[in-house]
């Protein structure tokens, strides 16, 4: 519930231009005392969740509604039978998902996104569309699947922040050292506590404990 509340003020705050985001998340990470690269980290993952989320809030909506109306019922047929075709195995959502977060995440293209109010707006955007495929993705996967691939996802996070946290130099022009180190010590922690919990369940399903 508490990660709702934040993605959905996140997504409301990406949506109102009354300021730019980039103040935002000076203001938020010097009251928090947390490095703005960290902030940022985390703000793009609760665009994911919110994405995801939005989603599968869609897909229950329909699900509920075409018990009560037919157009309700033929459309989510429509969407199920679209998915199917053009998306099968999830392949092709969730290689989208991921061509969306790393594009963003380059290191040329960040520098220039954190200068760019109106491009930071679309990063945000893509950002929740890319949580909205990678729901549209899980959909086409067996429950085990999709514990493999969050793994598989989480554990590439973790490689990259392990190699923000050991790089000589600074790859995010705009962050100093010391921010680059801290937030790639945060996405190496965020994998750790979330392997603590999936991996557990992920073995107890694979071998039907």
């Amino acid at each position: 519930m508490i990660l709702l509340l934040l993605s959905s003020a996140l997504v409301i705050g990406m949506l109102t231009p009354l300021e730019p985001i980039d103040y935002v998340y000076f203001a938020l990470s010097s009251g928090l005392n947390v490095a703005a690269e960290v902030f940022v980290v985390v703000a793009d993952l609760l665009l994911l969740l919110a994405g995801y989320w939005l989603a599968s809030s869609l897909r229950t909506f329909l699900s509920a509604g075409k018990l009560l109306s037919d157009s309700i019922a033929n459309a989510s047929s429509r969407l199920s039978s679209l998915n199917n075709t053009l998306n099968r195995k999830g392949f092709a959502s969730l290689l989208a998902a991921l061509s969306i977060v790393v594009f963003w995440h380059l290191p040329p293209v960040l520098n220039i996104v954190l200068l760019q109010f109106w491009l930071h707006w679309m990063m945000h955007v893509s950002l929740f569309f890319a949580g909205v495929l990678i729901y549209v993705g899980f959909t086409q996967l067996t429950p085990n699947m999709r514990l493999l691939t969050y793994l598989l996802g989480c554990k590439a996070m973790a490689v990259f922040g392990a190699y923000l946290l050991v790089s000589p130099v600074v790859v995010y022009g705009l962050f100093p050292y010391p921010e680059q180190a801290e937030a790639g010590a945060a996405m190496v922690a965020m994998c750790v506590a979330s392997d603590a919990t999936i991996i557990p369940l992920w073995l107890r399903r694979y071998f039907r404990l």
